[in-house]
């Protein structure tokens, strides 16, 4: 018998592309297009790994970036942060349709943090802590 781990950044995105629809363009996925100019607002999910029990619960740390609008105008990505970090630490998440979530660990959770680059598009980041349960394969 081995334990898979959930594919956290696959089951966020699709979570959040279900429920924030109110955006035009709003695109997920778990990395940054390399050609990406900021054309589009666009979140990315990553999963930073974590330790496991040994059993079937992992601990995992998750990045999320949100990019869009511009440095200069920067509240609706700002505003888009603070939403997604809403919805991705409500301990509700752990009883949605399918979720590999057990639980939200807030003590874990950060941000959203503005992300000082030399780029004109707006950027900020946090990130969120979950208890996870695996695949028995």
């Amino acid at each position: 018998m081995s334990v898979l781990s959930p594919d956290i950044e696959q089951w966020l995105c699709d979570y959040l592309r279900d429920r924030v629809y109110d955006v035009e363009g709003l695109q997920f996925d778990n990395r940054k297009p390399e050609a990406y100019r900021g054309d589009y607002p666009l979140v990315t999910i990553r999963d930073d790994s974590g330790s496991g029990d040994g059993l079937a619960q992992f601990d995992r740390s998750v990045g999320v970036n949100i990019y869009g609008w511009t440095r200069a105008h920067d509240k609706p990505c700002k505003d888009l942060a603070r939403r997604i970090q809403s919805m991705l630490m409500d301990d509700a998440i752990a009883s949605a349709d399918n979720s590999p979530v057990i639980a939200v660990d807030h003590s874990q959770c950060n941000g959203p943090y503005v992300v000082p680059e030399n780029e004109p598009t707006a950027h900020y980041y946090l990130i969120i802590a979950y208890s996870v349960i695996g695949e028995i394969q």
